[in-house]
């Protein structure tokens, strides 16, 4: 009987561990208007979200990304479309992502799209509603190929909105 027991009780142990998960979620999300620092009106206006969930030794990816642009001659939109790579480090506020997607160009002349390979900083330095310390930061790269020089960059603060950077752990 103590014998049957201590087996009931191994099997259960290990039951409840191999039920046992946990779950990892690295994300960044935001939405706003950017330009250069001291700008009086922003020239961009972008929105994502992309987060990596990673759990029973499997990682999920996805999500989105768009920005964009107003030049002097020109408006460049940015889409990430499919999400490739993340990296999040949380306790800086820093996130780098990258993957295939496009690049359209709209001027007076016509418009052109062209495919090619999207790459995101950005960095969450405050919160939405402070004032006190920098702002958030967003810079784009946008190649036609890995190796390729960059065909469209673009560096702003976040003069409206929000740029948030997490991570989160939790056993299920």
């Amino acid at each position: 009987m103590k014998r049957q027991l201590l087996w009931l009780v191994a099997i259960g142990a290990v039951a409840a561990l191999a039920y046992a998960q946990t779950v990892t979620v690295r994300a960044t999300f935001g939405q706003g208007f950017a330009g250069v620092p001291d700008a009086e009106r922003p020239n961009a206006q972008f929105r994502f979200a992309v987060k990596s969930i990673e759990y029973n030794g499997q990682s999920r990816k996805g999500g989105g990304f768009e920005i964009e642009v107003r030049g002097a001659n020109a408006v460049t939109t940015v889409q990430l479309t499919s999400l490739a790579e993340l990296s999040v480090d949380a306790e800086n506020g820093v996130a780098t992502f990258a993957g295939r997607g496009w690049a359209t160009q709209r001027t007076r002349q016509g418009m052109r799209r062209t495919q090619g390979i999207v790459t995101v900083r950005v960095a969450d330095n405050r919160d939405a509603d402070s004032t006190e310390g920098d702002p958030d930061t967003i810079a784009v790269a946008f190649r036609t190929a890995p190796d390729a020089e960059p065909v469209f960059t673009y560096r702003g603060v976040a003069l409206r909105g929000d740029i948030r950077v997490v991570e989160e752990t939790r056993s299920r």
